[in-house]
C-alpha cells in the first residue's frame, strides 16, 4: 500500500535513505520537513510475505511539486525488498496522480529503464551533474 509519510515513519525512512544513496542524502530534519510541505509517500507491506512483515515500510517517493513541472527528487527501496516491484508500483502511483513529472537520474543508473517505461524521455544530459557522473533529465 502507498500512502501518505508520517512522523512515525521517519526512522525507516531514515534506513531506506542510508542503504540507497551514498552522496546527497536526507536527514532527519529533512524527512520531517517533506512530511510538512511536499508530496513524501511510503511503500507500507500489506501482509506478511518472506522474511519481510505487514506493516514494514519498504520504500518511498519524494515529489516537489512547487515547481512548474513536479520533480521526482527521490525514490528509494529498501535492499531487502529491491526487485519486487515496489519501484514500479510507486512510480505508477505517481504518474496517476501527476499528468507531468521531471527527474534527473545519473547516468549509470539501472533505473532508467523503468523510467523509459513509465513514459519518461530523456531531455538532456547534465555534464557532472553528480560529483563522479553525469546526469540526465527525464520528463514525463
Amino acid at each position: 500500500m502507498i500512502r501518505k509519510a508520517t512522523n512515525s515513519d521517519i526512522k525507516a525512512l531514515l534506513e531506506i535513505e542510508n542503504e540507497s544513496f551514498n552522496e546527497f542524502k536526507l536527514s532527519k530534519a529533512s524527512f520531517y520537513y517533506h512530511i510538512k510541505r511536499n508530496f513524501l509517500y511510503v511503500y507500507e507491506l500489506e501482509s506478511d510475505k518472506s522474511i519481510l512483515k505487514k506493516g514494514e515500510i519498504l520504500g518511498y517517493c519524494l515529489v516537489f511539486s512547487y515547481l512548474k513541472i513536479p520533480r521526482i527528487y527521490s525514490i528509494a527501496v529498501s535492499k531487502k525488498a529491491r526487485n519486487l516491484g515496489i519501484g514500479s508500483a510507486m512510480l505508477e502511483f505517481l504518474t496517476l496522480k501527476f499528468k507531468t513529472l521531471r527527474l534527473e537520474v545519473r547516468s549509470d543508473n539501472k533505473a532508467i529503464h523503468l523510467y523509459e517505461k513509465f513514459g519518461f524521455k530523456n531531455v538532456k544530459i547534465l555534464p557532472n551533474y553528480y560529483e563522479d557522473c553525469d546526469g540526465i533529465l527525464m520528463i514525463r
